[in-house]
């Protein structure tokens, strides 16, 4: 046999002693430290807290989940699920609207954590985008 290849055979040899040897003691030295992690639901998944805005303006239309919100820049449509309570956002009355935003293809999307009108508001999600059932949000 050539030597450098005795050579590789003794290091791997040697390698694989160290290994079954200092293996059962790092097993026995080693200590289970708790720790916390938060899950978020896939749901919530959308929804970044950090990206929140505050829309005001005029409501002109509902379809499909979506708010048709009048502001100052222009119209701009708000997700709001699935949620069928019509009262905080009728055709034109003015709302505002706490938001994720978030870029979509080049386009900014709007999704809607709470809605505020005079006579109150409507919760659709909460502080981490998680959507709150039907019956918790009035």
């Amino acid at each position: 046999m050539s030597d450098p290849i005795r050579s590789i055979r003794r290091l791997a040899l040697g390698l694989a002693l160290v290994g079954v040897v200092a293996g059962p003691v790092q097993a026995q030295a080693t200590v289970g430290v708790p720790c916390a992690v938060r899950i978020r639901p896939l749901a919530a998944a959308d929804y970044d807290p950090s990206t929140e805005v505050l829309l005001r303006g005029r409501v002109i239309g509902r379809e499909n989940g979506l708010i048709l919100l009048r502001i100052t820049a222009g119209i701009v449509r708000v997700d709001a699920g699935a949620w069928g309570g019509s009262a905080p956002y009728e055709a034109a009355s003015t709302v505002e609207i706490l938001a994720s935003k978030r870029q979509e293809g080049g386009h900014q999307r709007f999704l809607a954590r709470e809605i505020r009108q005079d006579s109150g508001s409507v919760m659709i999600r909460d502080a981490r985008g998680v959507p709150l059932p039907e019956t918790a949000r009035l």
